[in-house]
């Protein structure tokens, strides 16, 4: 059985402080943020992790130079995973939330761009994410039962029964440029000899193939856009796309 994941993540050093204090830089180090999976036979998973360092997430920025004006020079502070990953979430589990205290709720623009715009921060991110995010561990083993289930019921409500557990063949797993996603992933489970028994210590690069057949990236993304990317489960879903219609070329 194949499985395409994608992870969302913080990587690099961060920050170490005492007392309010900063006090240096850890080791370089990934982070789990979120991760998405999709099975071969339409099976998906997804989680939010509730172990990354949000502050870290939420602080890091990039300088940025800004246009020169009448001769001098500028810079600006791109805060791009906090405006490209963070946000996405919380708009994913605000709206969460939403439902959970109004059933009824339904999105509306007007009103609610008014809402996200003054109720976007630290806080609330901090609030949702420890609401409705799950430890690395929760979601390790969550990701065993997810690849080694045996049956599940499909749209209809069907209960389809597959071949699925490490006994009747290893599962495959695939990524897009996916050698930081295949660390994190492993990471979830320790070491790689902590691997569940079954799992294979590489995982695919669909990128690799894309290079060894020498084709046309750009033909080949307008052939299967990637409509949203920096979610992990929209990106997995999307690298499944991708596989399927490289194996028809």
């Amino acid at each position: 059985m194949k499985y395409f994941i994608d992870t969302e993540f913080l990587e690099g050093t961060q920050n170490k402080t005492f007392l309010g204090v900063n006090i240096g830089t850890t080791k370089p180090t990934i982070d789990l943020i979120s991760i998405g999976i999709i099975a071969e036979d339409g099976r998906e998973y997804y989680a939010i992790s509730k172990d990354f360092n949000l502050k870290e997430a939420w602080n890091r920025f990039q300088w940025r130079r800004k246009p020169i004006y009448d001769g001098i020079p500028g810079a600006y502070k791109e805060y791009w995973i906090r405006d490209n990953v963070l946000k996405p979430i919380w708009l994913e589990l605000y709206e969460k939330e939403c439902i959970k205290l109004n059933p009824t709720y339904k999105y509306n623009k007007q009103l609610d761009d008014i809402r996200i715009s003054s109720m976007f921060n630290y806080k609330t991110m901090k609030y949702l994410i420890n609401k409705y995010g799950k430890s690395n561990k929760q979601i390790a083993e969550e990701i065993k039962e997810f690849v080694y289930e045996k049956s599940f019921k499909d749209n209809k409500g069907t209960e389809i029964i597959h071949d699925n557990n490490w006994l009747n063949g290893k599962p495959q797993f695939y990524g897009y440029y996916c050698d930081y996603d295949w660390v994190v992933f492993c990471w979830l489970f320790g070491k790689m000899i902590n691997l569940p028994k079954g799992f294979p210590m590489f995982a695919f690069d669909i990128q690799q193939q894309i290079e060894e057949y020498k084709i046309d990236k750009e033909q080949l993304l307008k052939e299967v856009p990637q409509i949203s990317c920096h979610n992990a489960l929209q990106d997995a879903r999307w690298t499944k796309q991708l596989y399927e219609f490289l194996n028809k070329l």
